[in-house]
């Protein structure tokens, strides 16, 4: 089926402390093309004012049975390593305080004045009265913010939240030199794999509010580990924070289409009753300065300001756990509601997979040269049997990317680069906005008939459908796209063939039922791995056989393409696939029968 558009009716989804900037500022999101006609996305409908006065932490604590207290530790606690894995483990969130009262704590740098004479001098805000953003100058945004009395009123028109602001470079440098925070929770730090992504994801940001300013109920992006450091507050700013378990998040979302919502627009303001009704364990609490609240993976989560201004630092890791929930669950529901990735996931595992093969060939290395010299370091051993037992992990997940991605006829494809090195991963599915690692369809006829469009136009710059979207029936106007992949096949396959021989060096019980995968590529594809793109394929090549035959005639009186008509066999009719999803509950019986 050809010319297949969606219409989203749901608002701006941005608007985080822990997300990335990157709905509006990922390269994939700043491509020519979008099949999507969605328009401007509005509220559609008043949303209740939300208010934190006369609000207390003990006070709501009380409101409902499944409300319960946020675990708190100190950041000098001598078991607060001990503390974080536990609560990683268990998927619920927690705040170490008190990292204001750190002999290292910038006072002098982490203020409005000081942010106002080095911070860049545009700033974005939202409005949250009528969810409009926009840029102003930092210093009329700081101006306004003092302005702005602490609790909203159903009169006011504007309140201002400033949001997504890059992070000034010396904060950053604070947070990654200082050694206040523990390393596991930093930025590109031991514990994220996003470092493997440097050069395509940046996620520390900055946020200013004033009281009754708040992020909608949402998720962080593709599940990753959240991190929101309260640096400055005026006139006893806070925040009131509530959150679910990582594990909730299937009920959550369940819950919001029982109130005909939608928990991945990220439209929805929660009120107290609604999270009591849920009956789901709520986690509040009250962030302070100098408190880091730790968002874990797949956590659902609101934050409304309380008092005055709040001046916060956050940024989002991503762990091997998160990679695994991103890739099986929160992609699937990204390509359903067509949220764009922004995190690159796919890509991300690959390029841990090779990193991770290298630090552990050197290891190996390491290994031989101490039994040499008969001094086998401990410390070697360990880090060998951990990154090899990461890597084993990583192995499992590029897999079943790689049975997703593959077709047995990928030589004879069109390339956009003819090696891994040369490749620049910015493309994105026009439609769903998921980022394509290695397989797409694509028309260049289509994108060289947009307006503004030169006919300079190389592979990977036409309109892009995703394998998903395409077996789905999402095309371009002409409706002829052709299979195309972003680097040789074979280089994947190199790749993840030398991640296996590295862990067989190490482990070889582990991967005793593992075979390398370059010049025997027929095993991808198994009962464990989804061919997509392969039958993304099957389907390219029904098209093709099937354009040359007469169109046929949908049951609703016009022509469409053979391979567009879905035929009853019983009742000798057929319609074409949009009138079939389009008047799905009418036909229920015909199909039926």
């Amino acid at each position: 089926m050809s010319d297949t558009t969606a219409s989203i009716s749901h608002s701006e989804p941005r608007s985080d402390a822990t997300h990335s900037p990157a709905f509006g500022s990922d390269s994939c999101t700043s491509r020519r093309h979008s099949i999507v006609n969605d328009g401007t996305r509005y509220i559609t409908r008043a949303k209740p004012l939300i208010s934190t006065k006369g609000w207390t932490l003990a006070q709501l604590i009380k409101k409902s049975p499944n409300f319960c207290l946020v675990h708190r530790v100190r950041f000098d606690d001598p078991k607060l390593m001990q503390t974080i894995r536990m609560h990683e483990d268990s998927g619920a969130p927690l705040i170490i305080e008190g990292f204001h009262e750190h002999d290292s704590w910038p006072a002098d740098l982490f203020t409005l004045d000081w942010l106002s004479v080095h911070g860049k001098p545009v700033a974005s805000a939202r409005n949250v009265r009528t969810w409009a953003d926009f840029e102003l100058p930092l210093s009329e945004l700081i101006h306004k913010l003092r302005g702005t009395p602490v609790y909203a009123n159903v009169h006011e028109t504007e309140r201002l939240y400033g949001k997504d602001a890059e992070c000034p470079h010396e904060w950053a440098t604070w947070l990654s030199t200082s050694g206040v925070l523990p390393s596991d929770l930093l930025p590109h730090g031991t514990n994220d794999y996003l470092k493997y992504l440097s050069s395509d994801v940046q996620t520390l940001m900055c946020y200013l509010g004033v009281g009754d300013t708040f992020t909608p109920f949402h998720k962080d992006l593709c599940a990753s580990s959240g991190q929101n450091l309260m640096c400055y507050t005026e006139n006893g700013g806070s925040s009131f924070w509530f959150m679910t378990e990582s594990s909730a998040a299937p009920a959550m979302a369940k819950f919001f289409q029982s109130i005909n919502e939608e928990l991945d627009f990220e439209t929805h303001v929660v009120t107290l009753e609604e999270l009591g009704q849920s009956k789901l364990q709520i986690y509040i609490a009250e962030q302070n300065l100098g408190d880091l609240v730790l968002v874990p993976p797949r956590s659902c989560h609101q934050v409304i300001n309380n008092g005055g201004i709040t001046m916060k630092t956050s940024w989002s890791r991503m762990t091997l756990k998160g990679l695994s929930n991103s890739l099986y669950h929160e992609l699937p529901v990204y390509h359903r509601v067509c949220r764009p990735e922004t995190y690159k996931v796919k890509l991300n595992i690959y390029r841990a997979l090779d990193c991770q093969t290298q630090i552990l060939q050197e290891l190996q290395e390491q290994q031989t040269g101490s039994r040499h010299t008969a001094q086998t370091s401990p410390t070697v051993n360990s880090d060998l049997e951990r990154v090899a037992d990461d890597l084993y992990h990583l192995l499992e997940l590029f897999d079943d990317v790689l049975g997703e991605e593959y077709s047995p006829k990928h030589q004879d494809m069109l390339h956009v680069s003819q090696s891994d090195t040369c490749h620049h991963n910015n493309i994105c599915c026009d439609f769903c906005g998921a980022d394509i690692f290695q397989s797409f369809f694509e028309c260049l006829p289509c994108a060289l008939h947009s307006s503004g469009i030169n006919d300079e136009m190389r592979i990977g710059d036409g309109i892009v459908v995703c394998p998903l979207c395409y077996v789905e029936g999402r095309g371009c106007n002409c409706g002829t796209m052709n299979p195309t992949q972003c680097r040789p096949f074979c280089d994947l396959l190199r790749t993840r063939d030398e991640a296996l021989h590295a862990i067989r060096a190490v482990c070889p019980n582990v991967v005793k039922d593992y075979e390398c995968l370059l010049g025997h590529s027929n095993s991808i594809i198994s009962a464990r791995h989804v061919g997509v793109f392969k039958a993304a394929c099957v389907l390219y090549e029904r098209r093709q056989t099937l354009s040359i035959e007469e169109p046929r005639m949908c049951l609703s009186k016009h022509q469409v393409p053979r391979s567009a008509i879905i035929y009853c066999q019983l009742c000798h009719v057929g319609r074409c696939t949009t009138h079939v999803l389009e008047g799905y509950p009418q036909l229920i019986w015909i199909f039926a029968r």
